[in-house]
């Protein structure tokens, strides 16, 4: 278990799915949390069951992060409540048009894009100022798919979420001299309601070798969330103090591993997205 005692970390998207699962750990770990969602319904849903899990109560705050105004006013909200937030978890998003780009509708690419993309960017802008911390400030984005390999038929959500790991490597960058831990997590296939978005179209739009495995992956259970969860809370630990504009999957790396976590630290060019040319990968036996 990480130690997030005495932290105040912000979810978005976290009263559902993978975002509730990250703000459940976050209150196992010890954490205030605030989650934030547009349904005032699921909010109160997760609110009441995260309150039945920790010491601090739970606080939850209806936003639509797409919306610069709401994100600035969030913020504001923040600081006259008096809470000093150290982590935020940029989690929310969604799947957007599914088909060629030639043929989806234009103005749900631009939403995707919005919220998915400038959704976290408003975020990192409005709360990165005044964010506080004894030790580091934290902040973890969340990436999918289509960000380390091309996701076809889905390139408004996978283009979004590109666009989060080289901002998250920038961040790091940027910020560095402010006391920020920025990375950046893949989860995997977790089964959230997003994957029923792909199972309600025609297979040839999706594409039939995605269609087959989406249906796969659903039948089998997919990746826990709590592997993202876990991996979230490490990142907003002090356990994770000097990581920093990483991209890390929660199933795939080996990231509780001392070895691993020393690689992180040491090697700038490790976990992250780069252009290669004229190398040979083999297989460490």
């Amino acid at each position: 278990m990480s130690n997030l005692k005495n932290k105040t970390i912000i979810v978005t998207g976290g009263s559902l799915g993978i975002g509730f699962a990250i703000a459940k750990q976050c209150v196992l770990d010890g954490a205030k949390v605030i989650i934030a969602s547009r349904n005032k319904n699921d909010l109160k849903t997760a609110t009441d069951e995260l309150d039945s899990l920790g010491k601090e109560k739970c606080i939850s705050y209806s936003i639509d992060i797409g919306d610069l105004n709401a994100v600035r006013e969030f913020a504001k909200w923040c600081i006259d409540q008096n809470l000093e937030i150290s982590g935020l978890v940029n989690n929310a998003g969604i799947y957007g048009p599914i088909g060629k780009t030639t043929i989806v509708d234009m103005d749900e690419f631009t939403k995707t894009i919005q919220i998915n993309f400038l959704g976290t960017v408003y975020m990192c802008n409005a709360f990165a100022p005044v964010m506080k911390s004894t030790g580091r400030k934290k902040i973890v984005n969340y990436s999918g798919g289509g960000a380390a390999t091309p996701f076809a038929n889905y390139s408004a959500y996978a283009t979004s979420k590109i666009a989060i790991v080289r901002l998250t490597e920038n961040l790091a960058i940027e910020l560095a001299d402010e006391n920020f831990d920025i990375n950046c997590v893949a989860p995997g296939f977790v089964v959230t309601r997003l994957h029923s978005q792909t199972l309600n179209q025609n297979p040839d739009l999706v594409g039939k070798g995605f269609f087959e495995n989406t249906k796969k992956q659903v039948e089998s259970g997919g990746v826990p969330p709590e592997k993202a969860a876990e991996l979230t809370s490490f990142l907003l630990s002090d356990e994770s103090d000097g990581i920093t504009g990483k991209f890390i999957s929660a199933p795939w790396d080996d990231w509780k591993s001392t070895e691993f976590k020393n690689t992180l630290l040491s090697d700038k060019d490790f976990a992250t997205l780069r252009r290669i040319d004229n190398k040979n990968f083999f297989k460490k036996i």
